[in-house]
């Protein structure tokens, strides 16, 4: 018999026990990919908000329950136009609608300037919209918003995820449509040829209490409430997860360890090692958390999608399946199957022949 059919042999002859341990471990792992695919996702968005119209950085409310939630001053775009470095600033509102994104701009700022219009023209007066590439309204459409119409004069190209799925109005508009006028969501800023975008940013946070400049998409949990929320409490549970699964594997590994004692004094009669009769109780608690990662990497997208397509961020976020979050669920079930396979690996090799043997 091959070691991997002895290991498969061994596992199955509880079967129950074998498959009850390993979806325990599964809804660890699940848990640990869901948390960390939502969070890559919220954290790839932060990347294109705070680059809106290869903005150098964003500026946003401090502390808020995500970047989207972020109301700021429109007074507060001159006032930052003083700090030393900063070039350019243009103003963004974001509003999010069952229809879709609405992006509120203005003609006259860099932001705009910087499309590439594909057919059509740009915005010029109080009425025109344009719209992404992605969003599939044709051009001479109308857009309709808070009551008014906007006929779509332009489609424009700007790498940006979130403005080429989106239809861009005149800034006002946007504001008179969320019912919050003279405020905003970011101020997008570029800076100086010579300066480093991180300094600026620091500067204007010491000069402004209140605001966060956002230079990189992992400084969003700076912003992102609710993204601290999950990466904090993502690692707490997968701690415990991590701790209540290695019971369980522990459990099962003595308990399978116990019922076969004299079939390992046989083998240690026979010539088996201690470090043989080790690397296979180690075997079957790995076996055990392979079949445990397989279902938790299935149930962990699984769940991420369902959370994202029933929440608020829907039309934001898409959850992130990168390597490192694979490399965790991964890891987290291994290492629970060699924690749990510690105490009962120690009692097998310590078992003698003639104990064994004896063993009822």
């Amino acid at each position: 018999m091959t070691w991997f059919g002895l290991v498969r042999k061994n596992l199955f002859r509880r079967p129950a026990r074998t498959l009850l341990t390993a979806a325990g471990v599964a809804l660890g792992v699940a848990l640990i990919v869901a948390l960390l695919s939502i969070t890559q996702g919220v954290h790839r968005t932060a990347g294109d908000l705070i680059h809106i119209g290869r903005a150098d950085f964003g500026v946003f409310q401090s502390d808020v329950s995500d970047l989207t939630r972020s109301y700021l001053p429109d007074s507060l775009q001159a006032q930052i136009r003083r700090v030393p470095g900063v070039e350019h600033t243009a103003r963004f509102k974001l509003l999010v609608t069952d229809s879709g994104l609405l992006f509120g701009l203005d003609k006259n700022e860099f932001a705009i300037r910087r499309f590439v219009m594909l057919s059509g023209r740009r915005p010029t007066g109080p009425t025109d919209a344009v719209v992404g590439d992605h969003a599939k309204r044709p051009l001479g459409s109308v857009v309709s918003s808070n009551g008014q119409r906007f006929p779509v004069v332009g489609i424009f190209h700007s790498g940006d995820k979130f403005l080429d799925n989106a239809v861009v109005l005149p800034i006002a508009a946007v504001q008179a449509a969320s019912h919050r006028p003279n405020e905003i969501t970011t101020i997008g800023v570029t800076v100086k040829l010579g300066w480093r975008p991180q300094a600026v940013a620091k500067a204007i946070e010491r000069r402004f209490a209140g605001v966060t400049a956002v230079t990189e998409p992992g400084q969003a949990v700076k912003v992102d409430t609710s993204s601290r929320l999950i990466i904090s409490t993502g690692w707490i549970v997968s701690l415990l997860a991590l701790i209540v699964g290695g019971i369980g594997v522990t459990n099962t590994m003595a308990m399978s360890v116990f019922e076969r004692t004299q079939e390992i004094g046989v083998l240690r009669a026979v010539g088996w090692r201690s470090r043989r009769i080790a690397a296979m109780i180690v075997s079957e608690a790995i076996g055990i958390c392979v079949i445990a990662a397989a279902l938790g990497l299935a149930l962990g997208v699984g769940a991420s999608e369902l959370f994202i397509r029933h929440s608020a961020l829907s039309s934001l976020v898409q959850p992130g399946y990168g390597a490192s979050v694979w490399a965790w669920g991964i890891a987290f079930a291994l290492g629970v199957g060699l924690a749990g396979a510690i105490y009962p690996t120690l009692r097998a090799v310590r078992l003698t022949p003639i104990a064994a043997l004896r063993h009822e």
